[in-house]
């Protein structure tokens, strides 16, 4: 539930300014948009606690992510994967207030900044946690060069490549966390990975080259897309428009409490009033994916227009097929 590197919020709350949106109006209702999906990746613990330091409200119990779900998800987000990430490995709480008809599963595996810490004893918990029927994945593991130093990047590949393994041993799909390592993490994927196990790498911001080849290599890898790339990853936003990365191949997700869609804000000024509309969203949520599924559609359309297509793609068809694509990946069943 929590990301490395952000699960420990300090004791002493933020500053409240007087820009801070209110916890329950992090809530965005979308009346105009029903069809059901699922957030593949987030960090609820961390969005809770985030929420709760930088708002000041604390209606919410500690651990309650039900609770959060209950009081900011709308009614057709109907399933997560929690991805748990940290060392040492928590237990997962049986939580007993989500949503009517909601769905909650989680993935467990260990960071990449967390891997120099990655021991038997944390494997063999991981392992462990493999068989609670709630835990559809491993991961998310990988390699992350850009914040990390490199006498990190040893320990790093070996951790990936032993989670890897296990994944594949225990036949979970894998959530892989790549940030500035395009070509060793191709080198471990070529290496290790057999080419029809299914894994998903988490918040695509590669280069069009390793993911052009994570599809063209891995015919059951899909590549995530959060609300980053609503903000400047213009090569992202071409594979989309091109076609290089079908929608069949994509799975959306949020990555809460990171990167709020840049789309939210314009509805927020349209929607509510002069004063809300000036206030700025304290984190993510799973009730913000539709707002990236807008995105996907807008630029699967700008390339059917650039190429003469009559068919065009709306938010709801785009967040059909992403959830049959993360049912089909992680083997639920909505």
């Amino acid at each position: 539930m929590s990301a490395p590197g952000h699960s420990k919020h300090t004791s002493v709350p933020s500053k409240k300014s007087k820009r801070t949106m209110e916890l329950a109006a992090h809530a965005i209702p979308r009346a105009d948009i029903t069809t059901p999906y699922i957030d593949t990746h987030c960090h609820l613990l961390t969005t809770l606690s985030m929420l709760q330091e930088k708002t000041h409200d604390t209606s919410i119990p500690p651990g309650r992510v039900d609770l959060l779900a209950k009081a900011l998800f709308p009614e057709n987000c109907k399933a997560v994967v929690d991805i748990h990430c940290d060392i040492p490995v928590m237990e997962v709480p049986q939580l007993s207030e989500w949503p009517e008809g909601f769905r909650y599963y989680f993935a467990a595996g260990a960071h990449p900044h967390v891997a120099v810490a990655y021991t038997d004893e944390v494997h063999a918990q991981l392992v462990a946690l493999m068989s609670d029927p709630r835990c559809v994945a491993w991961g998310e593991c990988g390699l992350d060069f850009n914040k990390n130093p490199p006498a990190t990047h040893g320990p790093q590949r070996s951790a990936f490549i032993q989670q890897l393994l296990a994944a594949v041993a225990a036949s979970k799909p894998l959530v892989i966390h790549t940030r500035d390592a395009d070509d060793d993490t191709r080198g471990v994927l070529d290496t290790h990975m057999p080419r029809d196990h299914p894994f998903h790498v988490h918040c695509f911001t590669s280069s069009s080259f390793f993911g052009s080849w994570v599809l063209r290599e891995f015919p059951n890898a899909c590549l995530g897309i959060t609300g980053v790339v609503t903000y400047n990853l213009p090569h992202v936003q071409e594979m989309i428009r091109s076609g290089a990365l079908p929608l069949e191949r994509m799975l959306l997700e949020t990555d809460s409490p990171f990167m709020v869609p840049r789309n939210v804000y314009p509805w927020i000024k349209a929607n509510r009033s002069k004063e809300e509309g000036k206030k700025r969203f304290e984190a993510c949520h799973s009730g913000m994916l539709v707002f990236t599924a807008e995105m996907v559609a807008g630029w699967i359309n700008e390339g059917a227009v650039a190429r003469g297509e009559e068919k065009r793609v709306g938010v709801e068809e785009v967040l059909e097929v992403t959830r049959r694509n993360a049912e089909r990946m992680y083997g639920i069943e909505l």
